[in-house]
This record gives structure tokens, sequence and C-alpha cells, in this order.
């Protein structure tokens, strides 16, 4: 019934899905097996959003795929973030909007379960910020309560005639403590933190019609979670809007606009599948924040999408062989003085993800708008590295999977006529000065994760080129995939110095040790960092002295004979596997911002 289909990746048109069509998933919950379909468009990129849709009382999943409009408008999105649809359906055509709270095997849980399955690449990739849960009726019952039970993974929730939650269950998941705060596993609850202190943007659709469908205090239950106290306004002639006012908990990394909650009253809404309401749904509301990882639940931010928001500039060109993609960012303020030259910053993605995704999470514009230099974020081409283990929710979850080909730097040159990244930043640095006035003593490179790798191969292989460089989430791994240190242009580079500032999180360790020391991977890529810019004893001689706490920030610096802090390295507070904009100004103000590049020399000023 469902067709379906597998393609090879296209050097041409490498960001196309590999995978195409419906698929049927199943999952286990207690000791029953529940079905799910996943819809896949064509024009599905990594790391896209992934919406979770619930019917009525009496449908199934295949009666969503049918006569839903989902599929519609997954396939017409007209920007790149043609969603992936997963519907869900109630067991024997019923769902239990009683079920106890914490039910093993009740509804939540298989929802949870799905979520679990969709995490996981071997078909496609949703990035962690952008899953959504929507569902009508009685299925809106269940996706408010699946929200409730698990709010930091959801960046949204909307539901038409389907807002009367149990009092019993919203005061259980209030008081829960929230252990899975989006990365970070917080199971002594040190943060202090419960499910009802997680942000969640929410649309409660009311439908008299329904037998579900007024509000008996979920609004206010999400109201609540945003910290909004302020009375709303009418964005619409049938929708309130609500947003906090207040001060969020962890700014700049959050945005008090992304926390707010909608309600409306549409009598016949939830009316077949509410199809006249889900483009709505999708393009007003749940496409417009994201739950990005760093602070604890997830840091919740207005979506802006690149070129549509922000102004970038979108290439795509082929070099060495592949259609390669990259965005540019000129802030206003260097667009009224053309002629005058200014500083140029890469930062690269990591695993799975792209440009796009890189300049949501780690919001190096926002920077780059503040202290007027260019920024390039280049994406990274499809390929395959075997056997990753990737945390799912937490890090109790991870798992061994082989994923499909979704972007990834090709440093380790094992990618079958894979791209040659070196020859790729070359052009890229030549074509952006060709276009722009750059001044080229202050080029600087950075990069998270799979990207904090390639940050440290240019600064090893073309130090000549960059005055810093400053990988997140990235130390000189030893994975086989990502031993760096076994290449042949690693150990046969040049003499050059190069100041690097690196940085891990505290709940990371799956990756890298937060804390460093002679043994581990960490300590290790300190010893190494030093020993290239000749800073002796390449070993320090007590791996506790010299650290500045501030905050989450643990720092320790290492300097040459001028001051120049030309080895940094940074593990932060209860940090999962992210970065964030807080990061990227830390970067800038306190350490790109210093360093400018003559010949081999490095030039530092510390009051720059």
């Amino acid at each position: 019934m469902y067709q379906n289909q597998k393609r090879d990746v296209d050097r041409m048109d490498p960001y196309r899905p590999t995978y195409l069509g419906t698929y049927e998933g199943t999952v286990t919950v207690g000791d029953k097996k529940r079905r799910y379909l996943v819809y896949i468009p064509e024009g599905a990129r990594p790391s896209t959003a992934g919406v979770f849709i619930l019917p009525e009382n009496g449908k199934n999943a295949d009666d969503l795929w049918r006569d839903s409009w989902w599929r519609m408008i997954a396939d017409t999105e007209e920007t790149k973030e043609k969603l992936i649809v997963f519907f869900l359906e109630p067991e024997n055509g019923v769902w239990d909007i009683n079920e106890s709270y914490g039910k093993p095997d009740g509804d939540v849980a298989y929802i949870e379960q799905v979520f679990l399955a969709g995490s996981q690449r071997t078909k496609f990739c949703v990035h962690e910020a952008k899953f959504y849960l929507t569902g009508c009726r009685e299925g809106g019952v269940l996706a408010n309560m699946a929200a409730m039970y698990n709010p930091a993974v959801w960046a949204g929730v909307a539901t038409v005639g389907g807002s009367q939650v149990n009092e019993d269950y919203r005061k259980a998941a209030a008081e829960d403590f929230c252990t899975n705060l989006d990365g970070f596993t917080d199971i002594t609850h040190r943060l202090n933190l419960k499910k009802s202190d997680i942000p969640m943007p929410a649309w409660v659709i009311d439908d008299p019609e329904s037998p579900v469908g007024t509000d008996n205090g979920t609004a206010d239950y999400w109201k609540h979670a945003c910290g909004i106290t302020t009375n709303g306004s009418l964005t619409a002639p049938d929708t309130m809007t609500y947003v906090r006012t207040q001060e969020v908990p962890y700014a700049p990394n959050q945005e008090k606009e992304a926390f707010r909650v909608c309600t409306s009253a549409i009598p016949g809404g939830s009316a077949d599948y509410a199809n006249l309401l889900l483009r709505r749904i999708w393009k007003d509301f749940l496409y417009r924040q994201r739950r990005w990882m760093s602070g604890p639940g997830g840091d919740l931010r207005v979506t802006k999408d690149p070129v549509a928001d922000l102004g970038m500039e979108y290439h795509c060109e082929e070099i060495g062989g592949w259609m390669r993609e990259w965005y540019v960012y000129v802030p206003e303020q260097v667009k009224q003085n053309p002629g005058k030259p200014v500083p140029l910053v890469f930062a690269m993605h990591g695993y799975t993800c792209s440009a796009e995704i890189y300049c949501g999470n780690s919001e190096w514009y926002k920077v780059a708008d503040k202290y007027g230099f260019i920024l390039v974020h280049p994406t990274a081409t499809p390929g395959v590295i075997p056997n990753i283990s990737i945390p799912v929710g937490s890090t109790d979850n991870a798992a061994t999977v082989t994923y499909a080909p979704l972007p990834a730097w090709n440093f380790m040159h094992t990618f079958e006529n894979g791209p040659d990244e070196n020859e790729f930043f070359r052009a890229l640095l030549e074509d952006t000065c060709a276009e722009h006035q750059i001044d080229r003593s202050r080029v600087y490179i950075t990069g998270h994760s799979h990207g904090s790798v390639m940050t440290q191969i240019l600064a090893m292989t073309m130090p000549e080129l960059f005055a810093a460089a400053a990988p997140c989430s990235g130390v000189l791994f030893q994975a086989e995939h990502m031993d760096v240190r076994t290449l042949p242009e690693i150990q046969n580079r040049g003499e050059c110095e190069i100041p690097i500032w690196m940085f891990g999180g505290e709940q990371e360790p799956w990756l890298l040790p937060a804390v460093p020391e002679i043994d581990n991977a960490t300590g290790d890529s300190i010893r190494i960092w030093r020993g290239n810019n000749h800073l002796t004893p390449e070993i320090p001689e007590n791996w506790e002295d010299g650290w500045l706490v501030n905050g989450r920030w643990h720092d320790l610096h290492y300097a040459r004979e001028d001051g120049a802090p030309m080895v940094n390295y940074t593990w932060v507070d209860y940090m999962p596997h992210a970065t964030m904009t807080e990061m990227s100004f830390r970067i800038w103000e306190e350490f790109f911002s210093k360093f400018s590049r003559d010949g081999k020399k490095v030039l530092y000023n510390a009051v720059q």
C-alpha cells in the first residue's frame, strides 16, 4: 500500500533524502507491539522538523495518512523545512485519556517509544530541537498528556478540541521532578526542576462540538510553565496570544518571545482531522519556535530562517566535484561601509546537521551584528560514520546504530569519492574574500562536535590562514573514525602556532571527559596543543592549578610570555552536547577579537 524508495547520494544533489515515502514502524510498549507510520517527503533535508499527529478515537494511522492534510503540508512547505510526519494511532481505536500518570504500558508510553524510535537517524534525521506534538479531540488530550510527561523534548504542542486533561494527571505532572532535561539527565534533582517548570509553547484550540473540547485548566498549566503572568492580546480574530514578559532564566540563550501560549475557541474546528486549521497550526505556531539544547530543559528561541528572516546570502556551487552549500551573513553596519576590511568567522555544524542548524543554535549572527564582521556557515556533504552512539532524550538512552548518509565532514577521507575538505575551505575563503572586503589577518574558525574536529584539522593543516580557532564540544578525539592524529597531513604538518580555545560540557562524558587528566582525551588534547604552540612543559605540572570558575563556566588558560592565552579549555556545568549563544559571544569578546596574524606570527592585543 505504501510506496517508498532508497536512493544513493547524488554528488550534484547531495541533500535530497536517501529514503523517501511512507514507512511502517513498530514499538514495544510493555508486552505489546504497537504501530505507527512515518512520511518522508521529497525535499526533506537532514535535521528537519518532525511532527507527531494523534487522531481522534475511531481513527488509525492509515486514516490519518490518507485523509488528513499533513502529507500535503509536508510536500508543499515552501522553505527547506519539509517536515517528517509521524502518524500515530490509539490501541483498538480508543485513547485512554484517563490513564494514570506514569503508566508504563499506556498511551503516553507508546508516544514516548515512537519519539525514541523517531530520534534514531537510520532513514531520516529530525533535529532534536524540532519535535512537535499535535492532536485532534481525544488525540489532542493525549498530545497534551505526553507533553506534560516529558516536556523537555518537545518544541511545541497544538491541539484542536482536545484540551480536557484529567486534573489528577496535570497535578501529578506538575509535582514530578523533571529528570530528562534535554540532553541533561538530572536523576539526583540537583537543579530541583519540576516538569511544570519546563516552558512549553502551546496552542489550545477549544471546540465545543468535541466531547473533550472545552478547556478545563490545560491552558493555565502551560501559561504557568512558560512563566506568563500578563494578559494576552488578540493576534487573530479567533486567537488570544500570551507571551512571557519577565526575563528568561538563561538569557541570552533563551528568547522570551518563544515562551508563548495561544488560546482559541473554534466551533467545529476539530471536524475532518482539523484539516482547515493544519496549515495555521504548522506555519503560525509550531514552526515558530525551537528548543535548542544547552540550558536545563532546553533553550526556547524563535525560529529564524537564514535567508527569509536574517537576510543571509545563500550559495550552492560545485567545488571539487560536489555541490557545496554555505550561507554568508553580512551585518548592516558592514554593508554601510563596503570598502572597509572586516574580520571573517567560519562556523561549522556538527554531524547530521547543517549550516541552517548551526546558524540557529549558535546565533553567531548576533555576535556579527554587534561587532561588525562577516560570518560564513558551510554545510558538510552526506557520509556514513558507522556504529555511532548518540544519546536520545538523555545520556542513559544511548544506542549504537548505523545512520543514513547525513552531513559529515570528510576529514578522515573515508567517504567513497568524498570531497577534499581542505580544498573546499580554501575555495570558500577565496570566494568570500573576492566578494567582500576581508581583513585576511583576522580570519577565525569555530565549530561544534564533528565541526569542532574540522576546526582543529584546519587549525593544524592550514594555520597560516587563521588567527585563532575555537572548537566547541570538541577535543582531539581518539575514536577510530575521528583520530585525526593518524592522518599524514597532521603528522607532516609544518610549524606554525595558532591560539585555540576548546569547550566541553559536563553532560557529554560519552564523548569527552569534562575534566582533563594526563591519561584522557581532554588532557591529551591540551598536551598536544601546548606542544604545537611551544608552551613548556607540554604536560602541565598540576591539572588542578589555574582554574577560573564563574557560574557554569570552568576556564583553564595557558599563556605565552606576552600574556597571549594560546591554549585554553573550558567545561560548562550541566551542559549537554550542545552550543549556545553565550558561548559564541565569549569566543569573540574574550578570544577571537584579541588576535590577528602576520604570516607565521600571531599578534595579541589584550585590550581590543
